[in-house]
């Protein structure tokens, strides 16, 4: 009978999570608030009942092979009037809503749930949720309609990890010829190659005769064991508590590196830092030039592709796309522009970081001599994963001139002029080829041919409007980039000054961090390093294999 594994890995799991989340408050830092929350919830899953869901269309024998799993004959005779009704056997939670309880202690901390006919549109949303909490999905598959089945429908909508992992049981194969039954399972295995992606386990199972029950329930525990089932939630915790001590471990090497605060001389850096500042706001205006030339650049590409996009010729599929072009052109080019300046602006972050590691390596001996305090290496990699941050938010601020200028709508209403014009000429084209054939049904050959080259001309005519629209809409769309070049040159210069500011506070925040530290007392966090240090070997021997 099923069970629930892991009870002793589970239970150390909680006792050092919340050693590690103890540790927090003697520690008493700011940033590590941030990381208790994401702990205490990833433990309240971890203490939830682990949840066996069966999935399947009415009269798969979901009930049977739910009853035939736990040799408890009662459950297959239950009416079921939700969409689904959980087993349980105790209320350990204290949500008894379409819960049972039974006398089995081997279910103890666990929770299989029968559900209603996969077929029913009205569950299918309940279901899928249902099978998205689940630690195993279980999906009853009548061997007789395998194809039909509903429960194909719920699994495809499941991520691919899940899909992958999900169990599928076959019943009902006695009722099947021979020679069907030993087909069946190299076509359902290339049925769920097609439909999902994947080769989930495939098993024949019978629940009235036990046939293939006994290695079922052994597999169906392993799945329960399973990185996918609850040594995912023991792991869960378990790296969530790594982040944190890895965290607590930066804090407590930084007031180890740092023992002493002269306020004189961190305020001569700052100082320092003040004029760095000063100086990089002088190349505002650099910037901005910078940022308006590389709305020209990005053109030619966009224009290429929005050239191949639009297509040479008049064709319908173009007209069906109308709608999509201005912002499919929109997005391109904002694309373009922001790799532009994005590569500009990397080459600027390195010269930027070259500067403040030249600044670093003078105040590292200074701050030796004069605070007697070892700051440590130029953290280049942690200035670096700022700047990139900083990177991001300029490329968002980057959109505020498209919608200053209301790009999209612009573009999108360049598009939509050639509407009328392109449906004219389409419905023309197939008014005659219509013509064309009924006069060669009726054998009016001559007739039909002039038809069919009155066709031609008409397409030939609009194929030359289209290359010429096609010319017009790109000497627009360099008139509206020429527009949005002036917007950056008049709008972008209070982002990069931002940005600039954002970039010498980044340095700045280098040595705040040890600044805030320097005066822990050594004798406080020397028993604070042992207590980290113990925790994390503890941790670190409970990770489930």
């Amino acid at each position: 009978m099923l069970q629930r594994g892991y009870r002793k890995e589970e239970s150390l799991t909680r006792h050092w999570a919340g050693q590690v989340i103890e540790l927090c408050t003697d520690i008493d830092d700011e940033t590590l608030t941030e990381y208790t929350k994401p702990i205490e919830d990833a433990i309240k899953v971890l203490d939830r009942d682990r949840r066996v869901v069966f999935l399947g269309d009415s009269k798969s024998g979901k009930s049977s092979l739910l009853a035939g799993l736990l040799q408890y004959p009662a459950i297959a005779k239950t009416e079921m009037t939700d969409d689904y009704r959980c087993w349980r056997y105790r209320n350990n939670d204290g949500d008894a809503t379409c819960s049972t309880f039974i006398p089995l202690e081997n279910l103890e901390g666990l929770e299989l749930t029968d559900t209603t006919g996969a077929e029913q549109e009205s569950a299918r949303e309940t279901l899928l949720a249902l099978a998205q909490t689940a630690d195993v999905v279980i999906a009853v598959v009548d061997a007789r309609k395998t194809d039909e089945a509903a429960v194909w429908d719920i699994l495809a909508a499941l991520p691919q990890e899940r899909r992958s992992a999900a169990l599928i049981a076959i019943t009902h194969t006695d009722k099947l010829a021979a020679e069907d039954a030993l087909r069946l399972k190299d076509s359902l295995r290339e049925f769920c190659r097609k439909r999902l992606s994947s080769t989930p386990a495939l098993y024949f199972i019978s629940p009235t005769t036990m046939k293939g029950m006994e290695g079922f329930t052994q597999r169906v525990q392993e799945a329960l064991n399973s990185p996918y089932g609850l040594r995912a939630a023991i792991r869960k915790v378990i790296d969530l508590s790594n982040d944190l001590l890895n965290r607590q471990y930066q804090i407590l090497r930084a007031r180890e590196a740092v023992s002493q605060n002269d306020n004189g001389f961190l305020n001569s850096i700052d100082r320092e830092i003040d004029n760095f500042l000063s100086h990089q706001l002088t190349g505002i205006k650099n910037y901005t030039d910078a940022y308006s030339d590389a709305a020209i650049q990005a053109l030619p590409a966009t224009l290429t592709a929005l050239k191949r996009a639009f297509g040479h010729w008049l064709s319908p599929v173009t007209l069906v796309r109308l709608n999509r072009f201005g912002p499919g052109a929109e997005q391109y080019y904002y694309n373009k522009l922001c790799k532009e300046i994005l590569s500009r602006q990397e080459v600027s972050d390195a010269n930027f970081v070259a500067s403040c590691a030249g600044h670093w390596a003078h105040v590292r001996p200074r701050m030796k001599k004069s605070m007697e305090c070892e700051i440590g290496d130029f953290p280049e990699q942690e200035l670096h994963k700022e700047l990139s941050n900083l990177r991001t938010r300029l490329s968002r601020n980057l959109y505020k001139p498209f919608s200053q200028d209301k790009m999209r709508r612009r573009i999108s209403e360049i598009f939509e002029s050639c509407t009328q014009w392109m449906q004219l000429f389409i419905f023309i084209i197939c008014l005659c080829l219509i013509s064309a054939g009924v006069l060669g049904f009726l054998n009016m050959t001559m007739a039909a041919t002039w038809m069919l080259v009155s066709t031609g001309i008409v397409w030939v005519i609009g194929s030359l409007l289209h290359l010429s629209t096609a010319r017009s809409i790109r000497k627009d769309f360099v008139h509206l980039a020429e527009k949005l070049q002036e917007t950056m040159l008049t709008g972008m210069g209070e982002d990069i000054k931002a940005l600039l500011t954002s970039r010498v506070a980044a340095y700045r925040q280098l040595y705040t961090e040890p600044r805030r530290k320097v005066e822990r007392n050594d004798s406080l966090l020397k028993p604070l390093q042992q207590r980290h240090l113990n925790i994390t070997r503890q941790i670190s021997s409970i990770l489930p294999r």
